[in-house]
This record gives structure tokens, sequence and C-alpha cells, in this order.
């Protein structure tokens, strides 16, 4: 059996350690566990934790995601990437995509998201909503992109970084990766 939370857990420090690159060791030995995106559940981000040495924005996007629950929508995982997962040590702002699913009585309105999503810009934190029960093939396009988006640099075709997957759930709620028996 493999232990999935482990390789996770260990390629994501290894990756931190590093400054995200796409890969932590030779391509030809990656797996979608070892490499790209590397997960985290948000409540090890932060202080202390995993990417501590961005306290200010993991701390911003604990607030946006308090303000999009109140919306009706629940937060499931966001996506981070951009110069913030760099070396850089004054990064302007954090790109992050965050995927909800909405309550179905009571969705959240496109211009309350607008409205946070200018807030949240504010407070530095380059940030989109994107609703995860809708149609997948959508979905899996809007991954694609914001993934080779986050993964370079501006003005540039060429990968430069690695992304981080925070699992926004709360714990024990469908996220039991760490369970899995996966041979990939």
């Amino acid at each position: 059996m493999v232990d999935i939370a482990h390789i996770l857990r260990e390629s994501r420090i290894r990756a931190a350690s590093q400054h995200f690159p796409p890969f932590v060791g030779p391509e030809q030995e990656s797996t979608p566990l070892n490499a790209t995106p590397y997960i985290a559940h948000l409540s090890e981000a932060g202080t202390e934790g995993f990417l501590s040495n961005r306290e200010g924005f993991i701390e911003q996007l604990r607030v946006g995601l308090a303000r999009l629950a109140a919306l009706s929508a629940r937060p499931v995982a966001a996506l981070l990437g951009g110069s913030a997962l760099d070396a850089k040590p004054d990064p302007s702002d954090l790109d992050c995509v965050v995927f909800y699913e909405a309550d179905e009585a009571h969705p959240p309105s496109g211009s309350a998201l607008l409205e946070l999503q200018r807030a949240l810009k504010r407070r530095r934190l380059d940030i989109r909503f994107v609703p995860i029960d809708g149609d997948p093939l959508l979905l899996i396009k809007i991954v694609s992109y914001f993934t080779i988006l986050y993964s370079k640099s501006r003005e540039s075709l060429s990968i430069k970084r690695g992304l981080v997957l925070l699992d926004c759930r709360e714990p024990g709620i469908g996220n039991d990766h760490d369970k899995s028996d996966l041979s990939l």
C-alpha cells in the first residue's frame, strides 16, 4: 500500500525548500503525487507552518474564504501560484483561484462575488472564484488555464514554477486522500 499522505507531505516540504519547482526530482520519475501542484490543508499553511514566509497572504486568503462562505458558497480548494511562490522577498500579490460549492437554494450572485474579488484585490490577493458544481469539461479547462498562467512569468511561455493546492474543506469532509491506495 502506498502512503499517499507521506508522499504528498515530503514532496511539498522538498518543493517549498526549492521555491516550488514543477518537479522536485527528475521529471521522468515524477507522478501526480510528487510534483506540482503541491498539496496541503489550509490549516497547515501560515504561521510556523507551510508557506509561513507568506503568512500575510494566507491570512488574507482565510478572510476571503470566510467572506465567501458568508455568501453561501463553501470553499473546497485554492490553487496558489505566481511570483508569491518564488524566492522573491516581497511579492506584490498572491495569484489564487478558489473553487467552491454553491448552496443550491441560495447561490452567491455574480455581483457579490465580483465585489468580494475587488475587496480582496485591495488586500493583495489576485483571486478568482470558480464553482465546481458546473460542467466538468469547463472546470477542467479552467484548471488547465490557471495552471499554465500561474506557472510562468508574465511575457514568457516557459514554465518557471510549480503551484500549491490548498484543501479548504473542513477536516474529515471528503478529504481522505491520505487513506487512498493509488499506484500512480
